[in-house]
């Protein structure tokens, strides 16, 4: 099937593209003596996260929910980091039977309070629970600050059913920033203050092993980053409006990594002059509109077209040279992955434009 007989709108993953940014993320982290933990909260689909296992030096996948976690659990995923604190009984329940279905399910922690609820629960299961200190990156969303965090990592590392493995600073605020040199200066910054509680908890706990932080928007820097052992990487692998945007506003590009994914609409109207409207509104794709969608061909941009919101079910196409015909496919770049791809139920695998497969998204949580 071709991708343009799809029932629109959907989503279409061409896995040339989406297989090039897999190996051009590893090599680079590779060369650097890094590993990759790849964040499928960019995609929430299981079969994504085994060909990013697949694709060879990872230490494991990050998930931001318990539902996520599970999910990649049950599809036979042994390592899996929980990049959010687990808190509530119900949570934690989860987290037990994550714990079970795998070899290794990490935690994060921010609060002592927290840690020790984890400790109750992991004795009543008989287990211990490998764990990282969340550390703030002057964000204020989670995590424990700079100065305190050294007191919490050794009163962590004294609760017998807890294993603290080592620190995470994920500096999600600064993955956006425009300018390179700010990004860069930023996340160095705040990676060199996390180093530095990481030497300090390994001079007294030799267990610890795991640096985990960075992200795509900041990957290429965090690289020299001697301390840091794992990169948290997400958008790198479909990429989308938000980070092409950072290098330029007509392009489809984000530090050679390519746009993989795109959200396949139809006209449904064309009866209107200088426009045409499509089956894409705010339920099949998150609007953003500093980085609205880019009408795109074979992942490059189409000159002179535009996409703007329309409505719930509905956006409005302007287009350049001959009006587009009643049910023409026109196809969008995502503006931010995680919402988009959370609207949808599959994600349509293309090859040459031929459809080969279909992955469900299968970590949201239903």
């Amino acid at each position: 099937m071709h991708k343009h007989e799809l029932s629109t709108p959907c989503l279409v993953l061409e896995l040339s593209r989406f297989e090039a940014n897999l190996t051009l993320m590893a090599r680079r982290a590779a060369a650097a003596g890094k590993l990759l933990r790849p964040h499928a909260k960019t995609h929430k689909c299981s079969q994504i996260a085994l060909h990013q296992l697949a694709g060879g030096n990872c230490a494991g996948i990050s998930a931001a929910t318990m539902s996520e976690a599970l999910g990649l659990a049950r599809a036979g995923i042994e390592n899996i980091l929980i990049t959010s604190p687990v808190v509530g009984a119900d949570k934690i329940s989860d987290l037990m039977r994550c714990q079970s279905l795998c070899r290794e399910c990490i935690v994060v922690l921010d609060n002592y309070e927290n840690a020790l609820e984890l400790q109750a629960n992991a004795a009543e299961n008989n287990i211990v629970l490998p764990v990282l200190l969340d550390l703030d990156p002057e964000m204020g969303r989670t995590g424990v600050s700079f100065e305190q965090a050294p007191e919490l990592g050794k009163a962590i590392s004294a609760l017998p059913r807890l294993c603290l493995l080592g620190i995470q600073c994920y500096a999600g605020h600064l993955q956006h920033i425009p300018s390179a040199t700010q990004r860069r200066s930023e996340s160095q910054r705040l990676l060199h203050k996390g180093a530095d509680i990481f030497k300090l908890l390994r001079a007294e706990n030799a267990a610890l092993r795991i640096f985990s932080g960075s992200g795509t928007g900041t990957a290429s820097f965090d690289l020299q980053i001697e301390e840091l052992t794992e990169l948290q990487v997400g958008s790198y692998c479909l990429l989308d409006s938000e980070y092409a945007a950072l290098e330029g506003e007509r392009q489809l590009n984000f530090n050679d990594f390519c746009a993989a994914i795109s959200l396949m609409s139809s006209v449904v109207s064309n009866n209107q002059s200088g426009h045409v409207t499509v089956d894409a509104g705010l339920k099949a794709l998150y609007y953003t509109p500093d980085s609205p969608p880019l009408i795109t061909q074979n992942a490059k941009v189409m000159p002179g077209w535009r996409y703007e919101w329309f409505g719930d079910e509905h956006g409005k196409v302007y287009y350049s040279g001959e009006k587009p015909v009643l049910n023409s496919k026109i196809e969008l770049s995502l503006p931010h992955c995680d919402p988009s791809i959370n609207l949808h139920e599959f994600i349509y695998v293309t090859q040459k434009d031929q459809v080969i497969d279909k992955w469900p998204v299968d970590l949201k949580k239903r």
